[in-house]
């Protein structure tokens, strides 16, 4: 049976947390993955819908580092900050344990059911959190071995500016404007 594939967006920030080491292909990493700040809206470009009925598991590469997913809300933060909610979730979506950042509706508040048991569908980007910081709610890391690296250049003035580069390597320099797209296998977990 073949291990599961997951494609992440590695922020600029978080190598820059992690010292920019020099990454290979074949290397482990323990990271969580997560999603920017979805909204409660199917118009917006990134999304979340709340169901108390049971859905499928999924996990669904539609493209460069983005998900349509859906599973069990599994542990739940509400914080309240200037009349708005927002939660930050754990959800099972098959193999994988998604931490997905949910912003309020227009009156401020969660749509019904934001919590533990219930079931959540959305798209987004995901992001793999090497260094993780503590102070953003709930967390489940998983182990990977990485595969490959796409690097989109961004940076001003380059020649190759908008072009997709695959590598099985990261250097450790910084990539302030550039994207990484990091392909990894996902351990099994054990029993």
């Amino acid at each position: 049976m073949a291990l599961t594939e997951v494609e992440f967006e590695l922020p600029a920030g978080q190598f820059e947390l992690m010292g920019y080491p020099h990454l290979r292909q074949g290397q482990s990493l323990v990271l969580q993955l997560e999603t920017g700040v979805l909204l409660p809206d199917p118009a917006a470009e990134t999304w979340y819908a709340v169901a108390t009925e049971p859905m499928p598991e999924r996990f669904v590469r539609v493209g460069r580092a983005q998900y349509a997913f859906a599973g069990q809300i599994e542990e739940t933060e509400i914080i309240q900050h200037d009349g708005a909610e927002t939660a930050t979730l754990i959800v099972r979506c098959g193999e994988m344990p998604l931490r997905v950042f949910c912003a309020p509706q227009e009156d401020g508040r969660l749509p019904y059911g934001t919590w533990e048991t219930r079931y959540l569908a959305g798209y987004g980007r995901v992001y793999g959190m090497v260094e993780e910081d503590l102070s953003t709610g709930p967390g489940r890391q998983i182990g990977a071995t990485i595969w490959s690296f796409r690097r989109l250049v961004l940076s001003p003035g380059d020649p190759l500016f908008g072009e997709w580069h695959e590598s099985a390597e990261l250097l450790p320099v910084p990539y302030t404007h550039d994207r990484i797209c990091v392909a990894a296998r996902v351990h099994r977990q054990a029993i």
